[in-house]
C-alpha cells in the first residue's frame, strides 16, 4: 500500500509508526478521559498517567522481544542492533499485551487500586489502539494474509512494502482483525457504561480477542515462526489468554467482589 507517508529529504515518516504511535495516543486519550468521569475512585490522573509511562514502554519492549524470540531468534547474534528498530516493523501485539499487563498489576498492587476496575477501564482503550495499529500495519504490508481469489483481496506492489507476498491478491487480515477491534471497542465502551461485576470487561475482551486472533491466523501469510504442536505462537499464547479470561469470569462469579 503506502510503506511511506511522508519522506522530506532523509527523513521518512512510517505508516507503520505513525499508527502504532496514533494507537497508543488514542487510547491513552481516551483512558484520560473516561477516568477523569470516573475519578478518582478509580484511579487519580498522576497515577494514571504514571501507569500509562510504564506500560507504554513494556508494551514496546515486550512486543518486540517476542516478534525476535518467536520469528528472527538469529537477529539477537547476527545483527543485535536491529531489535531496536522498531520503526521497520517487527512487533507482536501478544508480547506487547503480557507485557503491559504484568508492569500494570504489579504498579496497580503497589498502589493498592483496585485491579479488577482499572483493568475494566482500559480493555477498550486496547481495542481501539489495536484498530489503529493494524491499519499502519495494512498500510506497510507486514502481517500480510495468504494468497486468495476472493473479490476483496488486495494486492501488494510497492517495492518499499513489508509484505513477503508481492503482486499477488491475498487476504486483508490487517484489515479484518482492525475493523474486528473497532467493533470489540464500540462493544466494551458501552459495556463499560452499564452496570456490571469489576473484571468482566477485561474477561471479555480477552475472550473476545483470543477467539478472534486464534481464527485469523489460519488467513496470515507471512513468517509466523515455528510452528508449536502445528499452531502459530499467535494461536498458542491465544489457548492460554482465552483460559485467562474464563478463570476471571469463574472467579467474579464466584467471589462476588470486586476483586480478580
Amino acid at each position: 500500500m503506502h510503506p511511506i507517508l511522508l519522506k522530506i529529504g532523509s527523513f521518512s515518516l512510517t505508516s507503520y509508526g505513525f499508527f502504532v504511535a496514533l494507537g497508543f495516543a488514542a487510547g491513552m486519550f481516551y483512558v484520560s478521559f473516561q477516568a477523569k468521569k470516573k475519578s478518582p475512585q478509580i484511579i487519580s490522573q498522576d497515577d494514571l498517567f504514571s501507569l500509562l509511562f510504564y506500560t507504554i514502554i513494556a508494551a514496546v519492549v515486550g512486543a518486540r522481544a517476542l516478534f525476535v524470540i518467536a520469528e528472527y531468534p538469529e537477529m539477537i547474534i547476527n545483527n543485535p542492533l536491529e531489535m531496536f528498530a522498531i520503526w521497520e516493523g517487527g512487533l507482536v501485539f501478544y508480547g506487547g499485551f503480557i507485557g503491559s499487563i504484568l508492569c500494570a498489576f504489579f504498579y496497580i498492587k503497589k498502589k493498592k487500586l483496585n485491579v479488577a476496575k482499572v483493568f475494566d477501564l482500559f480493555a477498550p482503550a486496547v481495542a481501539l489502539g489495536h484498530f489503529l495499529g493494524r491499519i499502519g500495519c495494512f498500510m506497510a504490508g507486514c502481517c500480510n494474509g495468504k494468497p486468495t481469489d476472493m473479490p476483496w483481496a488486495i494486492v501488494f506492489n510497492n517495492p518499499d512494502s513489508l509484505s513477503l507476498i508481492k503482486g499477488i491478491p491475498v487476504h486483508p487480515v490487517e484489515l479484518y482483525e482492525s475493523f474486528t477491534n473497532l467493533i470489540l471497542f464500540i462493544v466494551l465502551h458501552n459495556y463499560n457504561k452499564k452496570n456490571h461485576k469489576d473484571g468482566l470487561a477485561i474477561a471479555a475482551y480477552l475472550l473476545a480477542y483470543s477467539i478472534y486472533r486464534f481464527i485469523f491466523e489460519f488467513f496470515r501469510g507471512d513468517y509466523r515462526g515455528e510452528p508449536i504442536l502445528g499452531l502459530s505462537t499467535s494461536q498458542f499464547i491465544s489457548i492460554f489468554v482465552f483460559i485467562a479470561g474464563i478463570i476471571i469470569v469463574y472467579r467474579v462469579n464466584r467471589n462476588g467482589k470486586n476483586k480478580i
